[in-house]
């Protein structure tokens, strides 16, 4: 009895070694698909995020001696190429916008953006400012409007359980 060759198989010892940000990227995979998710929060967009976020992280050098720093690497890469899509979707057709059916997404996407980053992915308020370009002023008051939205609408939160769903933590101070 001769065993068939498998396709799938095949296809697989053919495919060239993967690189060491590859495998890097794969041993966290979820928590970059977490932070990208959060950020532009479509599918579509995702996707888009990261195959432009691949296409820089084949021309960054990795340096394994260091994880914790290519770690941060990989973040800042994946929140600049989602900070990109946003922008040159938004700018293509302002008609096909997302979807924003909850309230943190109602919010334009510069407060939303340096809420998530302050406040959910812990960023310093310096590194926000950065990320979004703006001045650190700027960014401290990109996230006091957030807050005030949604503080504007704690009733509507709290009457549909949604505050207890947010965990946002201990307060952070934004200065």
């Amino acid at each position: 009895m001769t065993a068939r060759p498998n396709p799938a198989t095949e296809r697989f010892a053919e495919s060239p070694p993967m690189g060491s940000w590859g495998q890097f990227l794969l041993e966290h995979l979820d928590d970059f698909a977490s932070l990208v998710w959060l950020l532009v929060a479509d599918g579509k967009l995702v996707e888009e995020t990261f195959e432009r976020a691949m296409v820089q992280f084949d021309a960054t050098a990795f340096d394994g001696k260091a994880p914790l720093l290519a770690y941060g690497q990989a973040r800042n890469i994946f929140i600049t190429q989602a900070l990109t899509v946003l922008e040159s979707t938004y700018a293509e057709d302002e008609e096909k916008r997302i979807d924003r059916s909850h309230l943190l997404a109602d919010l334009d996407d510069h407060p939303r953006m340096a809420f998530l980053l302050r406040m959910v992915i812990r960023s310093s308020a310096r590194e926000v400012a950065e990320l979004l370009g703006v001045a650190p002023c700027e960014a401290k008051d990109l996230v006091c409007q957030a807050i005030n939205h949604l503080s504007g609408n704690a009733p509507f939160l709290l009457r549909s359980g949604c505050l207890e769903k947010l965990q946002l933590g201990p307060a952070i101070s934004i200065r």
